[in-house]
């Protein structure tokens, strides 16, 4: 099961969150381990997994997994935009039931938005999600 890949899939499909972010290529600016230089903002990067556990228990193949998303815009743009993008993320990270092809969320954790410190002239909401998965096998 590539996270990854899913929950890019759930953000960048969301309407209310791609109309606040900006377009590259065409598609809402959700980004897996780096953003193409000329992309604009506002955007979201989605990094990891972080760490990765594999877990074997009764049967289940379990793995836990910490992931770290960043929503980002330029500061001169103001707060405003970035809280919106941000707000949104979090809700959409709490009503989701994950489930993708391969594999099942039994729990998650998720903190944010932090705000942190960004590279100069961008402003920054960062989100920590923490998943255990259930590996489902693959059908014979």
């Amino acid at each position: 099961m590539d996270v990854i890949a899913f929950l890019h899939g759930r953000l960048a499909e969301d309407l209310p969150l791609a109309a606040l972010l900006a377009s590259y290529r065409g598609e809402p600016s959700v980004f897996g381990d780096r953003v193409p230089p000329d992309a604009e903002p506002p955007w979201i990067l989605l990094e990891g997994p972080l760490s990765e556990e594999a877990e074997d228990a009764r049967g289940l193949r379990l793995r836990r997994l910490e992931l770290r998303l960043r929503c980002l815009d330029r500061a001169g743009a103001g707060g405003g935009r970035l809280q919106a993008v941000a707000a949104r993320v979090r809700a959409l990270l709490h009503e989701w039931e994950l489930v993708a092809g391969g594999g099942l969320l039994l729990a998650q954790v998720c903190s944010g938005p932090l705000a942190e410190a960004a590279e100069e002239g961008f402003l920054q909401r960062r989100f920590d999600v923490s998943l255990l998965c259930n590996e489902l096998g693959e059908e014979a």
